[in-house]
């Protein structure tokens, strides 16, 4: 690793509070803190793998194949964002924006939903490589003049990305776009291993589902839960987790 001359002992705080990731996770007792301890240790990953990119000024992950994904509780967090700090003016941007992006590619964010659905496998996998593709000229409705515009309330998988492995059954691989992910292998190739210091997602997603969100809840990509928050084309004043997604896959708006 290379590590830009930083002291051993932060280099080994960092090492040793990534490598008990599942036990700090354990102590966090709401969705502010997992958001806290996700920004941890992702700042900790990046600091001890400089070449992955995901901390400068890129915004693949906003963009295309990479679109942002938050279950219910996470969508309240952004949405209580949007209600506080976004002007009319900026909410009615934000549904030009989903408008614009949403109406002509409105079959294939709801093919994305459904196949987010389907049972963790490698069936899944095989299927979002199918559909994702056709997400490739579309991007995150809050990406506003190349910046994330709201930032603060981001959802967890925007926090961990490039920071975190996923597992899917036996399939190991960096939670990162397939730029970042060739990198990483071409790093493992040249380390001669593949072992590296970075935390799993799975715990944290587990976490989030079953401890802060409702019986029932499903989790979908942000421009629909967007569409279903745009009533008489305004945003809703309240968050609602439990929408009648179904309601919704038919209209444009």
């Amino acid at each position: 690793m290379q590590h830009a001359n930083r002291p051993v002992s932060e280099i080994r705080q960092k090492i040793n509070r990534v490598q008990q990731s599942s036990l700090l996770l354990q102590t966090t007792s709401t969705l502010d803190d997992v958001y806290t301890l996700l920004n941890q240790l992702s700042s900790d990953v990046l600091d001890m793998y400089p070449h992955i990119a995901c901390r400068t000024q890129c915004n693949r992950c906003c963009k295309g194949t990479s679109m942002p994904t938050a279950s219910p509780a996470e969508w309240e967090m952004v949405h209580d964002y949007l209600t506080r700090f976004y002007s009319p003016e900026d909410q009615a941007q934000l549904i030009e924006r989903v408008r614009a992006y949403y109406n002509p590619n409105r079959d294939a964010y709801w093919q994305v939903h459904d196949t987010i659905q389907q049972a963790p496998d490698l069936q899944k996998l095989e299927q979002f490589k199918k559909v994702l593709p056709r997400l490739e000229a579309t991007q995150c409705p809050f990406l506003v003049e190349e910046k994330c515009s709201v930032y603060m309330s981001r959802p967890a998988k925007c926090r961990a990305h490039g920071a975190f492995l996923f597992q899917l059954q036996d399939h190991v691989q960096l939670h990162a776009c397939a730029e970042e992910v060739d990198k990483m292998e071409a790093y493992l190739e040249q380390q001669g291993s593949r072992k590296v210091t970075i935390p799993f997602w799975n715990p944290f997603e587990e976490k989030i589902i079953n401890s802060y969100n409702p019986p029932g809840a499903v989790s979908t990509i942000l421009p629909i839960w967007l569409v279903t928050h745009i009533q008489d084309g305004q945003l809703a004043p309240e968050a609602n987790l439990l929408p009648d997604f179904e309601a919704f896959r038919e209209h444009e708006i």
